[in-house]
């Protein structure tokens, strides 16, 4: 009788066996486990990932991830306790030592390299000297080393968790509405400075930021030094000229404030303009060596400054802008409804 050929494997559920040995591999670590989860979970329904797990895998270092889990491979920090068993002497002289410095006890060392050093030191190979002088010398020494490895691994440990609690909290907060506030990049020469600005423009929640003239725009890597991921959050538009900007801005209602040291200048903690939030309001920075664009200022409602008591007259740019979007938040009420919740 014929024999039926068989059939060709499914290249979906290769991916998915694929998937689940993954998450075999992964799971002594939890921010990989829940990184397996939801990619494997997304691409057994479709071949693209959920925009949520596309946006976790974006928060949470993967390349560290798996550095990580490289260095936990099996095998790598386990000792043959049967070929070599514990030494008396050199294991009450480490345990001693590790207890003067706030370790209880081996069992509570944490896995993997501090587990790994004491037992290195407590079962010796065979020809290791173990006699009294030579543990009284060794044993401080190794008890120093072991719970600086015991508090390194607690640290990374503590670090993947914080990663992981971070992701989905930027997916909640991703989805609460932007403050009424724009910022306007007046042609600045520095891209860590720019970069820094869409940290903080991140950090208040801006609606977006609008980069004017030679100002450097996303995507580009010198802008990633310093923003640290916050280029994907922050919306941005560009404008070949500055002014094109403002009169756009202006004509949608919004108020345009330039922040610049000038004689006219109306101190930031008293400017009337900031406290429209239905309105919104603009905020034009400068270049870090000419500041606003004298034409620019013209255009504007407004023109406000911070005020400095030391030797120099301004502040750097990226700090004008985290003390000038702090102080439009905390005219709305945002710290203090902060503080409620």
């Amino acid at each position: 009788a014929a024999v039926a050929a068989p059939s060709a494997p499914s290249p979906r559920r290769d991916s998915w066996r694929g998937m689940r040995a993954g998450i075999l591999v992964l799971g002594g670590t939890s921010a990989g486990l829940l990184l397996a989860y939801l990619a494997g979970r997304r691409h057994w329904r479709r071949r693209k990932p959920s925009p949520a797990a596309l946006a976790l895998l974006k928060t949470v270092d993967s390349a560290a991830l798996e550095a990580e889990l490289a260095r936990r491979s099996v095998g790598a920090h386990v000792i043959n306790t049967s070929v070599r068993p514990l030494h008396a002497a050199r294991a009450a002289a480490i345990d001693a030592e590790l207890s003067r410095l706030g370790v209880a006890s081996p069992d509570a060392l944490a896995p993997g390299p501090p587990r790994k050093a004491y037992e290195t030191f407590a079962r010796p190979r065979e020809g290791e000297p173990c006699d009294d002088d030579y543990v009284r010398r060794k044993a401080p020494l190794m008890a120093q080393q072991v719970a600086f490895l015991h508090r390194h691994e607690q640290a990374r440990r503590n670090e993947l968790l914080r990663n992981v609690d971070d992701a989905t909290q930027a997916l909640e907060r991703a989805a609460r509405p932007r403050h009424n506030v724009t910022v306007v990049l007046d042609n600045l020469r520095s891209a860590e400075n720019v970069g820094s600005i869409f940290r903080t423009a991140d950090a208040t929640r801006v609606c977006r930021v609008v980069t004017c003239g030679f100002t450097t725009t996303p995507p580009d890597r010198k802008l990633e030094k310093t923003a640290l991921g916050a280029l994907s959050s922050v919306p941005c538009d560009h404008f070949e000229a500055t002014i094109a900007a403002v009169r756009h801005l202006r004509s949608r209602g919004v108020y345009v404030v330039a922040l610049e040291t000038t004689e006219d200048a109306i101190p930031l903690g008293v400017a009337p303009q900031l406290g429209d939030e239905g309105r919104g309001v603009a905020i034009v920075l400068g270049n870090e060596v000419t500041g606003v664009d004298k034409a620019v200022m013209e255009e504007c409602d407004a023109v406000v400054e911070i005020p400095v008591f030391g030797v120099k007259n301004s502040l750097n740019v990226a700090c004008c802008a985290s003390v000038a979007l702090y102080e439009v938040l905390r005219r709305w009420g945002k710290w203090e409804s902060r503080v409620e919740r």
